[in-house]
């Protein structure tokens, strides 16, 4: 309901001049005043409160709580001018959305204040000179029991205006008395009125404490107050309640410690008491446990305000609290739903993580060639057999056109195949041809199918190397014939050693029956010469014979060998040491020949091989590369031995500057009977001995060979373990 506007005028004329009679303007903070406000902005649930008394030009603020800024604003737009020509609690829920206020400094500046509640505090002759409010910096509803509370608040502080302006005027007259003692008599009349003024004073004091007991009996929350020594001076009865006692009054002179309800949390509460107290800060707003007389655990968020007298000093306190327990309650099981949620994303995601690591597992590991296109045939991952078979990286593979990676002419099929297999799922090419980073040409056997996951669609294909396969199938071709040739020159070696040995054994006594009937001939006289001839012809053959037999004999013990290499046991053997041996052995064949350069590893571990026939195979390689530098004499030629470590393999390496190998001859060095040497100058089975050696002993044997600059051996044996 509106004011009148003959009303609004009488109190704009009647404001200044009371005003001036209460005395409360431009004057310091006083307690009382905050402590009414800091209780205004518990009570209301906001987080400032303030008293503003309006003047013709501005409005002062009295007290405030939660407002950081001036103290005082131009009337202009003020929410007081406005609230003042209203009866009863002037409330605007939204400041910014009411013209009247949305431009206001307290609204546009750093407060930024969104809520406003108030009611107009009048003195005791009935002038309007200010407002009781509350404010947020958000919007917000308002409740009944706000609305009584504040109305409530706002009689207790004209109260206690009136009280003020009371004892004011008192101190006032009793100065007066004092200086008038000699006319003491003839005030007397005027000092019995004064006193019956300050009896009427009191009653309204005991009307004051009536109000907020009842202020307190109604307000929906716990309120309590203590002494400094965190003796109860009195409570209301929700606090009563909850201490499980029926009154009041039957808290008053008790502590925590004597309260059924305080329970295990007593010395927690005496703890924060002694906070407040020698602190004289209050304590705002935080949560703590309550278990209640009926055994019920409750949780309740609590303000502790330090009571101080007219000099600052510690009284007491003033607590109260609000059972926040169903909120927590659902708190709890908002967080332990949010946490099972998470719980459970965390597992999907350590799931698609493990197919993720368990797919590129499979990938780095498969033998064979994995690529994952996308649905438009692009590469989007591929495996380092596919990088290694086309000598293309991945970085290059990746984004590039599956289709683009085959021979121009192989295409149409390839484009074929993954047309349907984005219609049917799966399919097979018997043979693809791709194209390798050299231009050669890889023939896979190609398996395809279609990944689809939610709505990503990946094609996988997966190749099998056919070039590696044929290469393995003639591999097993040729070792189906070495172990046939093996068998016929096992037969062949059994037939010819017999006959071989004793035409040796005859040859030899031949020889020496030769040799004897030269040296009984020499003592006979007159010795035919044609005998001589002869005799010295005959010697001739028989050596020859042997040098033949004895090279049959050879022949006849490495055809053995190649069909069964059987003979010394595996031991531990230094390279070096044998190295140095067969070049000794050697030396007569290279001196004329080649220089020699070693080019040894600083350490070297001992390999487990035959001493024997590991000497064999050096002295071998070691023969052939002096052959292949028959030509050029040791200033052009030279013969390169040197060891190093690979991994868990030992490398020996057998490098000659000769004439080298043909690229047509190179796959067939290592068939048996197979020479590039004159007839009669080989057996062609060097080499495949020394093969079959090495491959018995867990290693393998290598070549490089460029025609005109040379040829090189490598041998890698496993380290001793």
């Amino acid at each position: 309901m509106h004011t009148s506007a003959p009303a609004l005028k009488r109190d704009e004329a009647r404001r200044p001049q009371a005003l001036d009679r209460s005395l409360l303007l431009d004057t310091p903070p006083e307690p009382d005043y905050d402590e009414l406000v800091r209780l205004a902005a518990v009570s209301c649930g906001t987080p400032i409160a303030l008293i503003s008394l309006v003047e013709p030009n501005r409005q002062w603020f009295r007290a405030s709580v939660g407002l950081h800024g001036p103290s005082e604003t131009e009337r202009v737009t003020s929410f007081c001018t406005q609230a003042l020509q209203r009866e009863g609690v002037f409330l605007v829920e939204d400041v910014l959305a009411d013209e009247r206020f949305s431009t206001h400094p307290l609204v546009q500046g750093e407060s930024f204040i969104r809520f406003y509640a108030g009611v107009p505090l009048q003195t005791e002759d009935g002038a309007f000179i200010g407002m009781l409010c509350v404010l947020d910096r958000r919007p917000r509803g308002w409740s009944e029991s706000q609305r009584r509370g504040l109305s409530g608040l706002k009689r207790q502080l004209e109260l206690l205006l009136r009280a003020r302006t009371q004892v004011r005027r008192l101190q006032e007259r009793n100065t007066e008395l004092e200086q008038a003692q000699e006319r003491m008599r003839s005030l007397n009349a005027f000092l019995q009125a004064e006193m019956r003024e300050r009896q009427r004073i009191e009653r309204q004091l005991l009307d004051q404490q009536e109000l907020l007991t009842s202020i307190l009996a109604h307000i929906p929350h716990s309120v309590f107050w203590k002494d400094r020594n965190s003796v109860f001076l009195g409570c209301n009865q929700q606090f009563a309640r909850d201490m499980g006692v029926s009154s009041p009054l039957e808290i008053i002179g008790r502590t925590d410690l004597d309260l059924p309800g305080a329970g295990p949390h007593a010395d927690v509460y005496r703890r924060d008491d002694r906070e407040v107290l020698e602190s004289g800060v209050s304590r705002l707003a935080f949560e703590e446990p309550l278990h209640r007389a009926d055994g019920e655990a409750s949780w309740v968020l609590t303000s502790k305000v330090p009571l101080k007298d007219s000099e600052g000093t510690v009284k007491g306190l003033v607590g109260i609290y609000v059972d926040i327990s169903e909120r927590r309650r659902q708190e709890a099981t908002l967080q332990e739903t949010k946490g099972l949620i998470e719980r459970h994303a965390a597992h999907l995601e350590e799931q698609v993580r493990e197919a993720h690591e368990r797919t590129l597992h499979l990938m780095e590991h498969s033998r064979e060639v994995v690529f994952v296109l996308d649905a438009a045939g692009s590469v989007l991952e591929v495996n380092p057999v596919a990088e290694r078979l086309l000598g293309i990286s991945r970085e290059q593979l990746l984004g590039t056109s599956f289709e683009a990676l085959a021979p121009e002419d192989e295409r149409g099929p390839l484009r074929r195949m993954l047309k349907d297999l984005r219609v049917r799922g799966t399919v097979r090419l018997e043979e693809q041809g791709l194209r390798s980073a050299g231009g050669e040409r890889v023939t896979l056997g190609i398996a395809a199918s279609l990944q689809v996951s939610g709505t990503a669609r990946r094609l996988l294909i997966v190749g099998d190397d056919l070039t590696e396969k044929r290469r393995l199938e003639q591999q097993n071709i040729q070792n189906d014939r070495l172990v046939a040739m093996g068998a016929l020159a096992a037969g062949i070696a059994h037939e010819i050693n017999n006959p071989t040995s004793y035409v040796l054994s005859n040859l030899s006594y031949l020889q020496e029956w030769r040799d004897e009937l030269e040296r009984e001939l020499a003592t006979v006289p007159g010795l035919p010469s044609r005998l001589a001839e002869t005799l010295s012809e005959v010697k001739e053959v028989l050596a020859e014979c042997l040098v033949g037999g004895q090279r049959i004999r050879d022949i006849v013990r490495d055809m053995r060998f190649f069909s069964h290499t059987a003979g010394e046991e595996l031991a531990p053997v230094d390279i070096h040491s044998c190295l140095d041996v067969v070049l000794r052995m050697a030396h007569n064949e290279l001196k004329h020949t080649a220089r020699l350069e070693r080019h040894y590893a600083e350490s070297l571990p001992p390999v487990s091989a035959s001493e024997g026939r590991l000497s064999q195979v050096f002295l071998n390689l070691i023969i052939n590369a002096a052959q292949a530098m028959r030509s050029g004499g040791t200033e052009r030629n030279v013969l390169r031995v040197g060891t190093a470590v690979e991994g868990e393999r030992v490398r020996i390496d057998i490098s000659d500057t000769g004439h080298g190998i043909p690229p047509e001859v190179l796959p067939r060095i290592f068939e048996p009977f197979f020479t590039t040497k004159p007839a009669g100058a080989g057996t062609g089975l060097g080499l495949s001995i020394s093969q079959s050696i090495i491959q018995k002993m867990g290693g393998e044997m290598r070549v490089k060979s460029e025609p005109g600059r040379g040829t090189t051996f490598s041998l890698l044996l496993p380290v001793l373990v």
